[in-house]
């Protein structure tokens, strides 16, 4: 046998699919072992032998005084050759060669091989995703479809990041590196594949935690986060240790050491809210960097109204009435805001101008029959 080629193809095969090499010698022991089931009803034992440069695969056979053709028996006079003790009756391991294994042994264990490698792959896939559900997986981005559904890389697996799932603005290009949260995992068509999101609230949960011991130990708990993808987050923290101060811990000198997070969320603006018992302390925190000029709550309805300087409105508010909305989520309290000059016009009709909770949950059995298999397929191939 071409021993020195099957060792180089299984070290390829242990870089590439990054499959430990031991793992693939126990594969292809099977195989071999397998092949001769196949062919000839009885599995033999067989032994691989590595070496830096050389790989032997040796089989079990019978030592008798006349084998009749058959490739799991050697005659005495051979065997003695290998091993000068051995006696008829006895068992002996053998190298293989070509009469041993031929043609068909060769295509049935090639076979078996690839039907294997196949089963592990996709078993090392499903524990990698399973390893990291509901929690944060590096990975790189290796295509894009039509419908922009994008294809990422992990070590082991593969996942894909719907479009409903992404975050606005941000770029999703070829050999970029980045975090994404794997919300659930696919089997459909047999292919084991993560779905991902970068637009869940939990994506900064997961960050925050992995990048603050203080939040990792318990000592600064996360109550709640909302978000608004690619615009705001706010993340209302409260503090274990009287002495351990969140807003400073959190941000750092200089917003030191929240940089890391809002670099990987390509600059989106994070805001932090200390927890308190008094609601119009926690909703005039949630807000923001504002003035409040008044603010009146209606306990029955749950209704915070709110005053704010003119100038000072469209800040409050936010794109879109986004930071309003947030702060309405993370207080659990509607919003009603108005400009100081309105107040002063008696006469003006009353605006609408409440703002209540927005939605930030995500559907996770996401529909993924639009995506693009040919490109799946092709992504394993090239691998």
């Amino acid at each position: 046998m071409q021993t020195t080629a099957l060792l180089s193809a299984i070290r390829q095969l242990a870089y590439e699919k990054g499959i430990p090499q031991e793992k693939l010698i126990e594969i292809l022991k099977e195989a071999i072992s397998n092949s001769y089931k196949k062919k000839y009803k009885t599995t033999p034992e067989v032994q691989i032998q590595l070496s830096k440069d050389n790989i032997k695969i040796l089989i079990q056979k019978e030592v008798v005084k006349d084998p009749e053709n058959n490739p799991l028996k050697i005659p005495i006079k051979k065997a003695l050759k290998i091993n000068k003790g051995v006696k008829e009756g006895e068992k002996i391991f053998v190298e293989i060669d070509e009469d041993d294994f031929g043609r068909t042994e060769a295509l049935i264990a090639r076979q078996l091989l690839i039907q294997k490698i196949r089963e592990l792959e996709t078993k090392l896939s499903l524990d990698e995703l399973q390893a990291h559900l509901k929690d944060l997986l590096q990975g790189t981005i290796r295509k894009r479809d039509e419908k922009g559904f994008v294809l990422v890389e992990f070590e082991k697996s593969i996942g894909i990041l719907p479009p409903n799932l992404q975050t606005k603005g941000e770029g999703y290009f070829v050999g970029k590196k980045m975090k994404f949260l794997v919300l659930n995992i696919s089997t459909e068509k047999g292919t084991v594949l993560g779905i991902l999101s970068r637009k869940s609230p939990l994506l900064v949960r997961r960050l925050l935690e992995k990048e603050y011991n203080e939040i990792a130990e318990g000592n600064i708990e996360i109550l709640d986060i909302s978000r608004q993808a690619g615009y705001k987050t706010k993340v209302l923290l409260k503090s274990k240790i009287p002495s351990l101060d969140p807003i400073s811990t959190i941000l750092g000198p200089k917003n030191y050491r929240i940089q890391p997070i809002i670099n990987e969320l390509n600059g989106e603006r994070i805001d932090i809210i200390v927890y308190s018992d008094d609601p119009k302390t926690l909703i005039i925190r949630s807000l923001g960097n504002v003035r409040i000029l008044n603010i009146e709550l209606d306990t029955t309805n749950k209704i915070a109204k709110i005053v704010v300087p003119d100038e000072q409105l469209s800040q409050t508010i936010g794109k879109e009435g986004a930071n309003a909305k947030l702060a309405a989520s993370i207080t659990k309290w509607k919003i009603d805001i108005k400009p100081e000059s309105y107040l002063r016009k008696k006469t003006q009709e009353e605006q609408k101008s409440i703002f209540e909770a927005t939605t930030t949950e995500e559907e996770e059995n996401i529909n993924i029959k639009d995506v693009d298999w040919k490109l799946i397929g092709n992504l394993n191939k090239n691998n």
